[in-house]
């Protein structure tokens, strides 16, 4: 504890334990502890109880605001003091209460130049000494390759009879090694010098022992190496050779047997081996493996299981092993596997862990059983994975923390159990902290420590040249000198000629041992600045400050005395010399250019350095940054500053941002918004997140000068926060607090909201002032009456505006619920008719989610007849709910008659209002007269004209509204029953029936149809289609320029067959070039006379398409092929045809004639 009258006065230094004054602190304490003890041990902090949970820091402060990082802790009293401790449950550092007697670990906090007291200096190897080649830097040994466990293959041993052990050392002079077989004599370890010139059998070469024709019982053994140059000697660790080996099964093994639908075990009695082996299993012949399913599974002991037996099951099996380290194996003898008939009754329950980092489990029970792992207090590992249908869970790289008791559970849909097992989790020793090469001051101390983490704990053993130091068997002049106290060596009065030599420190557990080696040189020589001079020349600026560095060479420490062009200079005023030797120099100035000397000395001599101090004016701003600027959201915005400097310097400019600096990553992450020219910064588009500060640093080698700037960005108000919502039945109050204004007052505000019937956000509010409820902190309210409906969670957004426009809006606020109530709105879109004949059918849209305003929604129904009833008949449609079609039955006389319907809904509330009344027609029946006078005409080769006398549309014989007509029509030759049917819906006494078969009879009928279906038929016609169409295409066709709007056209005659109508004429079908042929012009030429027609009309200049087909009754037949393209000549031609004389008028015209064909 504290020492009373301490002080931590810095010009006295010192350490005490730490005090935690913030959360910023307690996380830094934590993320070391996180990295340094993986044991999770406790440590003791500064802070102890005054009062019940008053604590405070051995500085005096308290520790306040911590009270989330105290564990709990079940017998508070008595326990005044506080230490760090690892939480299981919670898995992370906390604080926790203890007695103050315990013997913990301390975390302690030290003066500044305490501190530096203790940091050792950058010396190396090469520290005191010259060396002119890098490779020749004398040094102990060190091991660059430890030895390896090897285990020999005797299966393996015709083909190849040795084995080797290798360890490799670097240092210089060259190491060289030793080779050392460690056995138990008189139940002590005692390790034997392996001598090659006794044993035939051994052979060192550097590193490497080889043993030819090894032997298990002489050679089986733990091996270690000794690395020695003249610095010193090292130990490496200890190495075991094993021999691996499998021995035969026995080849005769006895049936197995098990009940159906029970559980079963088969063990694989394997033979013996080492090291460990994989097991896999063999069904009536190798190797058809036997496969792992839900039902089966072979476990890591080698063991083959089966949830429930199965027929299926009854098989002959055989185990095999395969060696973890070599492809050596052996199969076991195959056995019969007999399925007696049985029925389960009971469970059987069975788990095993054959590794402490993975575990498995059987549950014998049919139906077959799924698993599922949990650990106790804790979740899983993050790094754990679940396999074999999760029956097997596997930590890969097991920490500390994975410890804990571990169940697995095992259900199906009839049972269910679970067992458990604890995971202890050890650990080889690893150093934590390393010792590390000292090169140390002679008559110096020196303080020694290593660290190493292992679970069971680590016992430590420090080391000498390969020798065990042990306080009791020291040398006498070395007994007062030397101290070891666990896992720390300490040294004082360093002797140069005793104490230098390797030293290793030894961790060891039960599990394994392990050593950290070092290298300690003892240092006397007088300074030297051979390798450290001072700098020739050092640059100052004026008012800012320099270092000099003295920085010799020497041992013992050296005393320093610095002088100006001759003159000796003290520590003091403006110049101070440290205790390292380096000057500093504050608030320069012109008078302290001159000539600096470093002067070095000890008792073993002296030396001193020579350098030059130039002092220069440092970076002037030429040009300062704006203090303020003020612009707005959107727009752009430049910043610059200048500067100079002497011209031998050069300056670089740095941008920063409230602080930040500026970096290249995020100019090129701006997407070109921001960009930096030297003293030259622009940003386009600003927006919120750019308002603050901006500094423009400007630096030299010998100082730096700035200017700030303040930028502030005007726009619309930022988001309101912590909206709170009070719900009134329809109205509701808001309160919140005004986010940022951004430069311009708030004047009003806009509310949404949304509901659990609709999740888009709709404003339900425009320009909305509120009333400042709490001046302190800016709390705003609002109340908006009569927005809200019954029945419905509501959340609201508020979003303010200002002269700038309105922001972004608040975060929604908490839900609320309004109250239920009867429906405000009557159904609507009524409507109805249809169905059958005595159906009143009435529709309506039912109330949406947010219309229904309570639980419980239905409707009723009201209906009379128009003009003949007086009451309503009425109709509750309570069990069918938010329907929206009813169907109620009246006299089937009364078939599409008009009814006056209107539809109310009801909630569980109560009614809501009724619907407008609205008269519909009720179901119609089907009509009851056929068409009169059915007659057929041929329209084409491929259609018949149907027509009939126009039926009169009363409601009794058409017994509802007139649809249309239906056509049916069948072969003369063949049956009615094979009619084809089709559907006119037109009320027109007519039809055209098509896709029919030319020349050819066909029977005919015409029905009347409404929505109840259709009439009675007529009587039948018989009626012939047209023969075919012309099948020949018009050939030769030309075309000839007439004038500008006009071309005639020739063709050759077409020859119709006797299946064919005759020729009525034939049709010249034009074309624009540039369209489709639907939109092609006939002019029709008929029968007789020259085969030829003209075509006017024509638009000159333009070009068209053209093809000629023939016609008949039977239809129009092929078009000519291919189409004709053609162009016509422009009006010019024929104008200038018109201006010559009469002889001429012929050539000319053929002149004409000749250039259009030719553009043609």
């Amino acid at each position: 504890m504290k020492q009373e009258g301490y002080t931590y006065v810095l010009e006295i230094g010192g350490s005490d334990l730490v005090s935690i004054g913030s959360s910023e602190e307690h996380g830094f304490l934590v993320n070391h502890l996180n990295a340094l003890d993986p044991q999770h041990r406790r440590w003791y902090v500064g802070a102890h109880q005054q009062s019940a949970n008053y604590w405070v820091n051995v500085d005096g402060s308290q520790l306040a605001n911590m009270e989330n990082a105290f564990l709990p802790v079940m017998e508070p009293y008595g326990k005044d003091f506080l230490a760090y401790n690892f939480s299981v449950e919670k898995m992370h550092w906390g604080f926790q209460p203890v007695r103050g007697d315990e013997p913990l670990l301390f975390i302690c906090e030290a003066n500044i130049r305490a501190i530096q007291r203790l940091v050792s200096d950058d010396r190396t190897y090469t520290y005191g000494i010259e060396v002119s080649n890098p490779e020749q830097i004398p040094r102990g040994p060190y091991f660059i390759k430890q030895p390896v466990d090897v285990t020999f293959d005797t299966s393996k041993r015709n083909l190849y009879n040795d084995v080797s052990l290798s360890c490799l050392a670097g240092g210089y002079p060259t190491p060289t090694y030793e080779w050392f077989r460690e056995n138990y004599e008189n139940d002590r370890l005692v390790a034997r010098i392996i001598n090659p010139l006794n044993e035939s059998r051994y052979t060192i070469s550097g590193g490497m022992l080889i043993i030819h024709d090894p032997r298990q019982k002489k050679d089986h053994a733990t091996y270690h190496c000794k690395a020695t140059n003249k610095f010193g000697t090292i130990i490496s660790a200890s190495v075991q050779l094993n021999f691996g080996f499998i021995l035969e099964f026995v080849l005769k093994r006895s049936p197995e047997a098990g009940d159906q639908n029970w559980g079963k075990a088969v063990y694989c009695d394997p033979p013996n081996h080492f090291p460990a082996v994989r097991y896999s299993w063999s069904r009536d012949y190798f190797p058809n493996f036997v496969e792992e399913d839900k039902r089966v599974f072979v476990s890591f002991d080698g063991a083959l299981y089966f949830s429930a037996l199965e027929t299926i099951d009854k098989a002959n099996y055989s185990c095999s092993v395969q060696s973890e380290f070599s492809d050596s194996g052996r199969n076991g003898p195959f056995f019969p596997l007999m399925v007696n008939p049985h029925f389960i009754n009971n469970l059987n329950f069975q788990i095993t862990s054959p590794k402490p980092s993975l575990m498995h489990l059987l549950l014998e029970k049919n139906p077959v059983p799924s698993y599922n792992w949990t650990r106790k207090g804790a979740a899983l590992p993050r790094t754990a994975k679940l396999s074999s249908y999760n029956r097997v869970l596997t930590i890969p790289h097991v920490q500390v923390e994975d410890q804990g008791e571990y169940i697995c559970r095992a259900y199906n849909d009839r049972a269910s159990t679970q067992h458990s097992l604890i995971l202890n989790i050890q650990a080889e020793p690893n150093f934590t902290i390393p010792l590390v090469d000292k090169h140390v001051d002679s008559q110096g101390e020196l303080v020694w420590t290593c660290e190493a983490f292992g679970i069971p704990d680590v016992n430590y053993t420090w080391w000498k040249n390969g020798r065990q130091l042990v306080m009791g068997y020291l040398d006498p002049e070395d007994h007062d000198r030397i101290r070891i106290q666990d896992n720390v060596l300490t040294i004082m009065n360093l002797n140069q000629e005793r104490d230098p030599g390797m030293y290793q420190c030894r961790a060891s557990n039960t599990l394994k041992t392990r050593y950290s080696s070092a290298q300690l040189r003892v240092l006397a020589f007088k300074p030297t600045f051979k390798k450290r001079p001072l700098e020739s020349e050092t640059y100052a600026a004026e008012q800012g400050e320099v270092v000099i560095k003295c920085n010799p060479e020497a041992a013992p420490k050296p005393r320093f005395v610095w002088k100006k062009d001759g003159n000796v200079i003290g520590s003091g005023g403006h110049r101070r010399i440290l205790e390292n030797g380096n000057l500093i120099i504050k608030s320069i100035s012109r008078d302290d250019e001159g000539l600096y000397t470093c002067t070095a000395s000890n008792e073993l001599g002296m030396d001193e350095s020579r350098g030059r101090l130039i002092v220069l004016r440092g970076p002037r701003l030429i040009e300062n940054l704006n203090p303020r600027i003020v612009t707005t959201v959107g727009r752009f915005f430049d910043l610059r500053c200048d500067a100079e400097t002497e011209e031998m310097l050069d300056i670089a400019y740095t941008w920063t941002h409230n602080g930040m600096k500026i970096r290249d990553i995020d100019v090129k992450n701006s997407n070109n918004r921001l960009r930096i020219d030297g003293g030259y910064l622009s940003i386009i588009n600003a927006t919120f997140t750019d308002s603050g500060e901006y500094e423009c640093i400007v630096k030299s080698a010998v100082g730096k000068i700035s200017s700030k700037s303040v930028v502030v960005i005007e726009g619309p108000p930022g988001p309101p926060g912590g909206v709170q919502v009070t719900i009134q039945r329809s109205s509701v109050t808001l309160t919140w607090t005004d986010g940022a204004t951004h430069g311009s007052q708030i004047n009003s505000y806009t509310i949404s909201g949304r509901t659990n019937w609709n999740q888009t956000w709709v404003n339900v509010s425009h320009g909305v002032f509120a009333t400042e409820i709490d001046r302190y902190t800016g709390k705003k309210e609002a109340i908006i009456e009569n927005i809200l409906t019954p029945w419905s969670v509501y959340e609201f957004r508020v979003a303010a505006w200002n002269s700038w426009g309105m922001g972004p809006s608040s975060a929604p606020s908490p839900r609320h619920s309004t109250p239920p109530d009867r429906p405000y709105i009557a159904p609507y879109n009524i409507g109805g008719g249809g169905g059958k004949i005595g159906d009143l059918t009435i529709t309506w849209s039912p109330l949406k989610s947010e219309e229904q305003n309570g639980p419980g929604i239905y409707y009723k129904i009201f209906w009379k007849l128009k003009d003949q009833e007086a009451e309503f008949q009425t109709l509750y449609l309570k069990k069918f709910g938010n329907t929206g079609m009813a169907v109620v039955s009246i006299d089937k006389d009364n078939y599409y008659t008009e009814y006056i319907v209107k539809v109310q809904a009801i909630n569980d509330i109560g009614p809501g209002p009724i619907s407008h009344e609205v008269t519909v027609y009720s179901a119609e029946d089907m009509p009851h007269v056929a068409p009169q006078l059915v007659v057929a005409r041929s329209y084409n080769s491929t259609a018949l004209n149907v027509s009939w006398v126009p039926i009169d549309q009363t409601r009794e014989k058409i017994r509802g509204k007139l649809i249309g007509h239906r056509i049916k029509y069948w072969k003369k030759n063949g049956q009615e029953e094979e009619s084809v049917y089709y559907l006119s819906r037109s009320t027109k006494p007519w039809a055209l029936i098509v896709g029919l078969q030319p020349d050819t009879y066909y029977f005919v009928k015409a029905m009347a149809y409404n929505s109840a279906g259709e009439g009675p038929e007529s009587e039948r016609f018989l009626e012939r289609t047209f023969r075919k169409a012309p099948q020949k295409p018009p050939s030769s066709v030309h075309v000839y320029g007439i004038n500008p709007s006009t071309v005639k056209v020739v063709w050759r005659y077409v020859q119709p067959s006797l299946e064919e109508e005759p020729l009525k004429g034939y049709k010249i079908r034009v074309w624009e070039f540039d369209q489709d042929i639907s939109t092609a012009n006939d002019t029709i030429k008929p029968f007789g006379g020259k085969l030829e027609a003209y075509v006017d009309n024509l638009s000159p200049g333009k070009s068209y398409r053209m093809r000629v087909l023939a016609y008949s009754n039977g239809g129009d037949g092929r078009m000519s092929s291919p189409e004709v393209k053609f162009r016509m000549g422009p009006l010019s031609y024929y104008r200038s045809a018109s201006e010559q004389s009469k002889p001429f008028t012929i050539i000319i015209a053929l002149a004409c004639l000749f250039n259009f064909l030719l553009t043609t």
